[in-house]
């Protein structure tokens, strides 16, 4: 399993994923889910949770696209981010369904993240399913979640908004991820972080976290010890005294 956050602020976008993979609790490996392109004129993100071959095999063709100098339908030359979203799931149907799509290989499928920003148009972010088909986020909604969501979701529904600061939008994809990581040993580290910045037009930070992490392991022991100061702070029942 994996856990991957997209989220689209006024000031930019954020891109967070794990890297385990395991075939089994006591069988680990580390995988990137992250795929980041940067071209003369865009700059593309792309996570992916689901079935780890379908995965590398969409990257792989994704790659093999961008080197062919003959194709006309890569990431350097779609027009906008819905064709990319397009185009992202064309792949998937395709290696996940070489014979057409059923029910037996729809679970052999990947879900996408896909987001970024092309010269003189809007940041935009998408959720590409294995059926092919895609969603966009919304104002209301200025994030996307894909694979083990349901541990760092709630945080994401209480403070992100679209005119939360690109910091603060950071800091919580990571506690998130932190919470996600401490619930579910199928998600690990490392940390696959992007930031984009809209008024720079370029990412302005990139890093693979582990653990052991200063920015990290600071971001993670201050929410807990919040947590705690917070849940002693309640005033006692009525019925505690009695």
């Amino acid at each position: 399993m994996t856990y991957c956050v997209g989220i689209k602020v006024n000031e930019g976008m954020v891109f967070a994923s794990d890297r385990r993979t395991n075939a089994g609790l006591d069988n680990f490996n580390s995988y990137s889910k992250m795929y980041v392109h940067k071209g003369i004129d865009r700059n593309i993100i792309i996570l992916t949770s689901g079935n780890l071959a379908t995965s590398q095999a969409v990257f792989n063709s994704i790659t093999k696209d961008l080197e062919d100098d003959t194709n006309g339908n890569n990431l350097n030359n779609l027009f906008n981010l819905n064709e990319i979203a397009k185009y992202i799931g064309r792949l998937n149907v395709k290696h996940s369904s070489p014979d057409g799509i059923n029910q037996e290989t729809i679970e052999l499928g990947s879900t996408f993240i896909v987001g970024g920003h092309i010269k003189d148009q809007e940041s935009e972010l998408y959720l590409v399913y294995p059926q092919g088909n895609f969603i966009k986020s919304s104002e209301f909604k200025p994030y996307l979640v894909i694979g083990e969501i349901k541990y760092g979701k709630p945080i994401l529904d209480r403070v992100v908004k679209s005119d939360t600061y690109l910091g603060d939008a950071a800091r919580c994809a990571l506690i998130s991820m932190d919470s996600t990581m401490k619930a579910d040993l199928s998600v690990g580290p490392p940390i696959d972080l992007v930031v984009y910045k809209n008024n720079s037009s370029k990412i302005v930070y990139q890093q693979s976290l582990e653990i052991n992490d200063d920015d990290y392991q600071y971001i993670s022991k201050q929410w807990e010890k919040g947590i705690f100061e917070i849940f002693k702070s309640f005033n006692r029942f009525n019925w505690e005294d009695k």
